[in-house]
């Protein structure tokens, strides 16, 4: 048979020769030496393996995956390894579909800035759930239940900061903040996610709605609330709840650092 060498063969199918050096080292090729000789040659049978290795590669196997599909003699093993290799497709599917409606839901967002910043409407906030990990400068969490925030954390974009502040101290003139990682039940339900045991449900309610931009370190909820309070106060309506804020995107971060936040306000209807 046949039998070309290494250099030939890397050509042939685009890959390097370390690359064929690293399938050598994984079992999935072996190369045939002559005696005496140290230069690889590879027949017809050593290409379509690759092939199939390429093959397998391109669909997402690991190396070692790809070593058992190509050595394996048993069909239900490689039958379970498509399986298994199925499943996470349609789990990394179902997030880059996700990824691409809130691509288009914060794109929407931005270009709405110029018409609906600082501007104050009836809106309808969804369910959203919220673990609280800092009161001010303290942190809330214990190390068992900071690894838990980490979790959510990896969930990102579809998580994300997410602020709230006492109304009644607002009232009193004084600047009281919870920072927490936040939610929509619609991403937590889509993903099946199990949320921490301190996690805060808020159902969906009619609030009061605003978008506002943040310049600085030293925001303070008194000045920035303070065009909410005085609607609440000129229209008389009763407030039901603390506002919660998400931050939904963040620019500038080496000079003035702007936020832009979304903030609802809970009010009787």
């Amino acid at each position: 048979m046949q039998q070309y060498r290494i250099g030939i063969v890397a050509d042939l199918l685009g890959i390097s020769p370390e690359g064929l050096r690293l399938y050598e080292r994984s079992g999935i090729l072996d190369a045939h030496r002559q005696a005496g000789g140290n230069y690889r040659k590879y027949g017809q049978l050593d290409i379509t393996a690759l092939i199939r290795a390429r093959s397998y590669h391109n669909c997402g196997f690991s190396l070692k995956q790809t070593e058992s599909l190509l050595n394996s003699d048993d069909l239900c093993q490689v039958a379970d390894l498509f399986h298994t290799r199925m499943e996470q497709l349609k789990a990394e599917i179902l997030r880059k579909q996700a990824t691409l409606t809130w691509l288009q839901q914060m794109q929407a967002l931005i270009g709405q800035l110029p018409e609906t910043l600082d501007i104050i409407t009836i809106s309808h906030r969804p369910q959203m759930y919220r673990l609280e990990f800092m009161a001010g400068d303290t942190l809330l969490l214990n190390t068992q239940e900071c690894k838990e925030f980490g979790k959510l954390v990896d969930w990102t974009p579809f998580s994300f900061p997410a602020q709230r502040n006492s109304w009644q101290a607002l009232l009193e003139g004084k600047d009281e903040s919870i920072s927490a990682i936040g939610i929509f039940h619609e991403y937590a339900q889509l993903f099946g996610l199990t949320l921490p045991q301190k996690t805060i449900c808020h159902p969906p309610t009619t609030c009061l709605y605003t978008v506002i931009k943040l310049s600085g370190d030293e925001a303070r909820p008194t000045e920035y609330l303070s065009p909410l309070l005085n609607y609440v106060q000129q229209h008389a309506i009763q407030v039901t709840g603390d506002p919660i804020a998400r931050t939904f995107l963040s620019m500038n971060k080496r000079n003035q650092y702007t936020r832009y936040r979304q903030i609802w306000l809970p009010i009787e209807t």
